[in-house]
């Protein structure tokens, strides 16, 4: 199979640089769109690039993607809303498949869906479908980086204490490493035609496992078992609200630890797990005994 023609939007976020890299990598012809301002300094000087405010340069972003097949933005929450303008420029192309950015894990609940950046990648979706433009979404569960070093979803590696919610010392929560995500995304897109892509919400697992053996694990890392907390569903439900009411932006977070409370997290990533062929992948152990996840932002 011969290459896609990848246009990046969202070249140096903490995951997004680093796909953008194994994309790179890959061999896959790569072009990054960034915006005015935009640290262009850890692009390689061999990859073209384009700078654009794509919500008021339309004209130009319409040419910058006349040679493109697929269009993969990386954005983080903040730019969510701007993708749009990536919907308003696809038709105009010969684009094949548009990759909003996600990361995340899909929404399955009404409350989900009024989570602000969830509600917006929603957004962003069905406007893409609306406007006839094929997707491709990847989920990715957690990031091991975040969950266990920044307790986002009430793992706290460096104090040695965890929270279950609801039920998820019993629930798997599906896990992957920065540089699997990587992998993940070079496999996917730099290759595979477009038309077998378009359509599908694609899921990406490193390992899984359940609160009680995330806790086994910090108790042998440490020699001691960890402080457990206990939130119930209920408690974190009224967090939820309370966040989107008062335009908190822990609802998110809150709502993670839901997902794995109720046992939807694995849910979410879907039935269509992509395997990265070759690819050794960590495990819980080396996450946390031998402590090679914990470098988030």
């Amino acid at each position: 199979m011969s290459f896609n023609r990848i246009a990046v939007y969202g070249h140096r976020g903490w995951a997004g640089s680093a796909i953008f890299k194994a994309l790179v990598a890959s061999g896959a012809p790569v072009k990054v769109i960034y915006r005015p301002g935009s640290d262009v300094s850890s692009i390689p000087s061999g990859v073209p690039k384009v700078e654009l405010d794509i919500e008021k340069q339309q004209e130009e972003l319409v040419a910058a993607l006349r040679d493109i097949d697929i269009v993969i933005s990386l954005v983080g929450h903040e730019g969510v809303s701007r993708q749009l303008a990536f919907v308003k420029a696809i038709p105009s192309t010969h684009v094949k498949l548009f990759v909003p950015s996600d990361l995340g894990i899909k929404v399955l609940d009404e409350q989900g869906f009024r989570v602000p950046v969830n509600k917006t990648k929603h957004e962003v979706v069905e406007a893409a479908k609306k406007a006839g433009i094929p997707t491709a979404v990847v989920q990715v569960g957690c990031f091991a980086e975040s969950a266990f070093s920044i307790a986002i979803m009430g793992v706290d590696y460096p104090g040695n204490r965890m929270v279950f919610t609801g039920d998820s010392a019993n629930q798997l929560v599906s896990i992957c490493t920065r540089d699997y995500v990587a992998a993940a995304y070079a496999s996917i897109f730099a290759r595979t035609p477009p038309a077998k892509l378009a359509g599908r919400v694609i899921g990406v697992s490193e390992l899984k496992a359940t609160g009680n053996e995330i806790a086994a694990a910090l108790t042998k890392k440490y020699g001691a078992e960890p402080h457990i907390f206990r939130h119930s569903l209920e408690k974190v439900d009224n967090e939820i609200e309370t966040c989107i009411k008062n335009g908190i932006p822990l609802s998110l977070a809150w709502w993670c630890r839901k997902t794995w409370g109720n046992g939807n997290l694995v849910k979410s990533i879907g039935d269509e797990i992509w395997d990265v062929e070759s690819y050794r992948k960590a495990t819980l152990e080396e996450l946390l005994v031998d402590a090679i996840s914990h470098n988030h932002r």
